[in-house]
């Protein structure tokens, strides 16, 4: 954002400082006493310029600008140009320079004050004020006050964009999270339940036959160690990320790397051409070429029976194509397409306005060719989204700019009606070039532009313009009478920062072209002499918007790719925590306890058979129970208690849905009491209902109800109970934290 902000304050000074050379290049003579100091003021405008790209804004700049307007200015008006508008751009120069570095109402100060002590020079020296006439300054002030303005609405849209940004990088890694976990979850719970427990079950059945024991325990042990080294491969085992296209538009880049992730072989994506020049592509185009390339990779694996298919991308004026080859089978003599190519391409493709076709490949394999009419809207879209995607929303932004310097060439219109009546039917031009710019500045509100509301919109604006300009008495181009024609800037400046630079640079064109023309067209319009006054008015604020525009679009591509890169490493690393933190929360136990003793039986040192051995099978079946439907509830000293009161004859099941940590909250104290005066009883720990929070634990059949009450008055927080001859139930606390 910030060098996309000085960027277009450099570009600015860079065209002021052409419209003061250029009348050394096509009017003046060398030994023209204006040379020298109209030079010196173009070429610190470029150093300064140059200075702000390099090193960004400082005082020393404004100061330098400063001086060169005091000292240099007068010079020029002691030798006057016709036509000539220098001082005021050196003014401006500076006005827009301390808005950027200082508080409005200074930087505004010091325009008035270096305008009063320019005009008090002039009256010292006896010369003529012709320099700095009412109207430059008005729109000096205006400029300064537009500057500072739009730049802090940019900031400030920054600052609120980022935080959307951010807010939906947290919701996008928490998808990925619950993705992950979910992933983790799922093989976790299988291994243990197919796994883990089928071969528990088989050890502790002493009717089972055993001849195939230890195969089945090696077996079962392979697959605990290799759920186990996805989540404790080191750094350098995991698979890289792979960086997205960053060559290709976005639009183009997304689709790559949607299509990559989904395909079941590898995709290769070759541009034909410069990938920059692929266009970009409308929301629904995108979505149907994805959804068709995607059935082309697919079926290239089904039927192809191919490892790798290639993407192959390229547009012309009027038709994008995508075309997936294969090295395959080949689609045949005589090809037909079924329900997937009819269902997943024609229809889609046929949607948008598109077609496709199965052809063999020469030299064997298949060619899936998809074709989507070229969209020029999508281009407006695509470049209004990109601005609005760096700047945020455009309406402060729009409006900063649109309101100070329509006001100011409001107030010069009246000025110069109040000088010259007669020119009063042109305040009409006026009022019309308010509502362009009200329009404008509306519908950046709103979706953004298209492209039949561009041609409208410079359509009316050139009708406009030729209409102010064929009212314009003579020699009005000259001076501040051809207003009409700079309140064109207005409009243009706002219009064009969010437009694609080929587009901009046509729109601005053709209003160049209209003010070239015109003193063509009628010679008394300018005296026989180059409207370079009015050539600059149109020319010097749009360009900048248009600079500024571009290189926003630009930084945020290069952006948005970064974010990208980002993104995902995050969430691979994030993945690959929250995967073992879930793994280990099922595997704990089976890692530390189950696989040594699998081991043993696999390589002999246990035997299968032994009554140890089903005894101790019955136990780890139990515990690997509990981490099946309540991982994370115990710890080891809990899980320990536990093992001893199931070794004594006792049962104790855990019911799916218990939050992990269990043994840390009033529930695992209460367990941890019930234990010993529940000897050879069956518990049943049940989690919590809907919108309760207690969970349930029953014991059959009950304790002593003096055990119970001692149980309640040591478990150092109250819980609920129900005893009868039959059973005991105890309702306790198990609210988030408690305990």
């Amino acid at each position: 954002m910030y060098r996309s902000i000085l960027g277009a304050h450099a570009c600015l000074l860079v065209t002021l400082a052409v419209f003061t050379a250029l009348p050394l290049v096509v009017r003046m003579a060398p030994d023209d006493p204006s040379v020298p100091p109209r030079a010196a003021i173009s070429l610190v405008l470029l150093v300064v310029a140059a200075d702000i790209y390099r090193r960004g804004e400082h005082l020393l700049q404004l100061a330098v600008l400063s001086v060169a307007f005091l000292v240099l200015s007068p010079m020029l008006v002691a030798q006057p140009v016709t036509n000539d508008s220098t001082v005021s751009l050196t003014l401006t120069a500076v006005g827009i320079m301390a808005a950027r570095l200082m508080p409005i109402i200074r930087a505004l100060a010091l325009v008035g004050v270096l305008g009063a002590v320019h005009v008090a020079t002039l009256v010292l020296l006896d010369l003529p004020n012709s320099g700095l006439p009412f109207e430059a300054m008005v729109l000096v002030v205006a400029t300064a006050a537009a500057a500072i303005g739009f730049v802090n609405a940019m900031q400030a849209s920054a600052i609120a964009t980022e935080r959307v940004r951010e807010a939906n990088r947290e919701q996008e890694l928490e998808i990925t999270r619950a993705e992950a976990e979910l992933v983790a979850r799922t093989m976790s719970r299988r291994v243990l339940h197919d796994d883990v427990l089928g071969t528990l079950h088989l050890l502790s059945d002493p009717n089972a036959p055993m001849r195939n024991a230890e195969q089945q325990c090696r077996a079962t042990a392979e697959v605990i160690r290799g759920v186990l080294a996805t989540s404790e491969a080191p750094e350098g085992d995991r698979d890289s990320v792979p960086a997205p296209d960053e060559d290709l538009p976005d639009t183009w880049s997304d689709l790559v790397a949607q299509l990559r992730a989904s395909a079941p072989v590898d995709v290769e994506v070759v541009v034909v051409g410069r990938p920059q020049r692929l266009p970009a592509l409308p929301e629904a185009q995108a979505a149907v070429l994805l959804r068709a390339a995607g059935e082309g990779v697919r079926n290239a694996a089904r039927h192809g029976h191919v490892e790798a298919a290639t993407v192959r991308l390229s547009a012309d004026r009027n038709e994008v194509r995508v075309e997936v080859l294969d090295r395959g089978l080949g689609p045949g003599t005589s090809p037909q397409k079924g329900f997937g190519l009819r269902e997943s391409v024609e229809r889609p493709l046929a949607a948008v306005g598109g077609r496709s076709a199965l052809l063999p490949r020469p030299g064997g394999g298949t060619v899936l060719l998809l074709v989507v009419p070229r969209d020029t809207t999508g281009v407006l879209d695509h470049a209004y989204g990109l601005t609005t995607g760096g700047l945020g929303p455009v309406r402060t932004l729009a409006r900063t700019v649109a309101v100070p310097l329509t006001l100011a060439w409001c107030v010069i219109a009246a000025h110069s009606v109040l000088d010259h009546p007669s020119t009063w039917p042109s305040l009409v031009v006026c009022a019309g070039w308010v509502l362009i710019t009200a329009s404008i500045v509306r519908r950046l509100e709103g979706p953004g532009p298209d492209a039949r509301w561009v041609v409208l919109v410079v359509g009316a604006s050139t009708v406009l313009q030729v209409v102010g300009i064929s009212l314009l008495p003579d020699g009005a181009m000259l001076d501040f009478r051809s207003w009409s024609i700079g309140m064109c800037a207005v409009p243009l400046s706002v219009l064009v920062l969010s437009l694609p630079l080929p587009v901009g640079l046509v729109v601005l064109l053709l209003q160049v072209l209209v003010v070239v023309v015109a003193p063509q067209v009628e010679p008394d319009l300018t005296n026989g002499l180059f409207p370079w006054g009015s050539l600059n008015s149109v020319i010097t604020p749009p360009v900048p918007a248009l600079v500024l525009g571009t290189l926003i679009r630009r930084q945020g591509r290069a952006l948005r790719s970064q974010r990208r890169r980002e993104l995902a490493l995050d969430q691979r690393r994030a993945v690959e925590e929250w995967r073992a933190t879930t793994i280990d929360l099922y595997f704990a136990h089976v890692r530390d306890e189950v696989l040594p003793w699998l081991d043993g039986i696999a390589d002999g040192s246990v035997a299968p058979d032994a009554p140890d051995t089903v005894a101790r099978a019955r136990i780890l079946a139990s515990a690997a129970r509990d981490d099946l439907y309540a991982p994370g509830f115990f710890d080891e000293g809990l899980r320990e208690e536990v093992a001893r009161f199931r070794s004594a004859g006792g049962t104790v099941e855990l019911r799916a849905g218990l939050e992990p940590g269990g043994h840390q909250r009033t529930v695992g104290r209460v367990l941890r009491g019930l234990l010993p005066i529940a000897t050879g009883r069956r518990i049943i720990v049940t989690p919590p209902a809907a919108q309760e929070g207690k969970v349930r634990i029953a014991v059959v059949p009950a304790p002593l109800a003096a055990d119970i009450d001692r149980l309640h008055d040591g478990a150092g927080t109250g819980f609920d109970s129900d005893v009868d001859d039959f059973r005991a139930v105890l309702l306790v606390d198990d609210l988030p934290g408690s305990g």
